[in-house]
């Protein structure tokens, strides 16, 4: 009997060897958007694989495109395209493409000397006065056309220093808004998720890493140190002194030290797992 897949929390618990062998994408991409790698994914494949998950399983994966979307957002450097594996061009069309430019280039030299044959037949005196005429246009006029020039150039850099200044700006406002979701919660005992999620855990003391797909409370092992991830943050945070409850449909980051359970931004949890997404 089939699995009925309902969520994206479903195709998470389906794994990513049972979505291979029905939509034969690569099980290490399988990998990256099931545990929500998205820096490891450009555009291109992402949404193509969404769409291959919509398309076989019947589940709207929109909320997904959504997380990916504010992903991005937070991480420009991934605007920057890389080599997609769903569509390359294929090496004959290079070839192609190549050759064609070599002849059309051919063509443009021919076209072009045949132009200066005829050119080189017309009197010297006309193309003489031609020349006088061209540089007296541009003795008449030169003084308003560096005018104009300088006063272009100087608008130019002006742009470019307010554009400068807006980006500084807008980052400096995205890095102070990462920052403030950090969060220091004290003493916890569990983190209760609202609905199914995926999760991560890593023993920071050993490296040893564990991962499940549950809705049940995560009872933490105080004797120890661990980094957490989690696929959302609709999670309920238990502490000795009450619950402290979390709204975030997004990934969140934690790490539990000291007796404390602190949340992370992205970049801290990768600097706390040695530069690794997971």
């Amino acid at each position: 009997m089939s699995t009925i897949i309902k969520s994206f929390e479903d195709l998470q618990e389906l794994g990513a060897n049972s979505i291979h062998e029905r939509t034969h994408i690569a099980r290490a991409k399988l990998e990256q958007l099931l545990h929500k790698s998205f820096d490891g994914l450009n555009r291109v494949q992402f949404m193509g694989f969404v769409s291959i998950l919509e398309r076989e399983y019947g589940v709207d994966l929109e909320s997904l495109r959504s997380e990916y979307d504010a992903y991005v957002d937070l991480h420009p450097d991934m605007i920057i395209a890389k080599p997609s594996v769903v569509l390359q061009a294929s090496s004959n069309s290079r070839i192609f493409w190549i050759l064609g430019t070599i002849s059309a280039i051919i063509v443009l030299m021919i076209m072009g000397s045949m132009m200066q044959g005829k050119l080189s037949v017309a009197p010297k005196e006309e193309v003489m006065e031609l020349n006088s005429a061209t540089i007296e246009v541009v003795d008449t006029n030169s003084s308003e056309m560096n005018t104009s020039d300088v006063n272009a150039t100087n608008d130019m850099n002006i742009t470019e220093v307010n554009t400068t200044q807006l980006t500084q700006e807008q980052n400096k406002s995205v890095v102070m808004d990462t920052q403030a979701q950090v969060l220091n919660f004290g003493n916890v005992l569990s983190i209760k998720p609202s609905s199914k999620v995926w999760v991560g855990m890593m023993d920071l003391a050993t490296g040893e890493k564990m991962q499940k797909v549950t809705k049940e409370p995560i009872i933490i092992d105080t004797a120890k140190n661990w980094l957490f991830i989690f696929g959302h943050g609709r999670l309920e945070i238990v502490t000795p002194s009450g619950s402290k409850m979390l709204k975030e449909r997004n990934a969140v980051w934690f790490v539990y030290e000291n007796g404390a359970l602190q949340q992370l931004t992205f970049e801290q949890f990768k600097i706390k797992n040695k530069g690794s997404n997971w």
